[in-house]
């Protein structure tokens, strides 16, 4: 892929150029869930580029995480080397979650479904769901 200066198109550049918006306190998060990787080509990541540009050029501030390029265990508990897993690397990417104002999970789709990494994703968010409830 190309810098990701010339990533967009004249029209999505136009857009860009023209909003009239401040979104510079908002922060995004992108989570590929490919099952690739790095530096393995994703088109997980190339349609998430797109995206990320398009908010980086309207004042977003934006990260990307690849799961699979992270040990991260399966489970439904926080931190599962509390629970037998030798190495969990979730506890420190859930953090960057908190701090996001937008979440964006991106998935292959293998015959209509969502990538077993994108759903070992929903498990662990949905693990830190009791941090969040009063």
């Amino acid at each position: 892929m190309g810098s990701l200066s010339n990533m967009l198109n004249e029209k999505q550049d136009a857009l860009c150029a023209q909003s009239e918006w401040d979104f510079s306190s908002l922060r995004a998060l992108f989570i590929n869930c490919t099952l690739k990787r790095s530096p393995a080509v994703s088109h997980t990541q190339g349609l998430a580029d797109v995206a990320l540009e398009i908010m980086r050029k309207n004042g977003v501030q934006t990260d990307s995480v690849r799961l699979v390029d992270h040990t991260i265990a399966f489970g439904v508990y926080p931190d599962m080397t509390e629970h037998g897993w030798p190495k969990d690397e979730w506890p420190a990417i859930y953090p960057k979650v908190q701090a996001a104002n937008i979440l964006i999970i991106g998935t292959p789709i293998w015959l209509g479904e969502k990538s077993s990494v994108c759903t070992m994703l929903i498990e662990r968010l949905y693990a830190m769901s009791a941090q969040l409830n009063d």
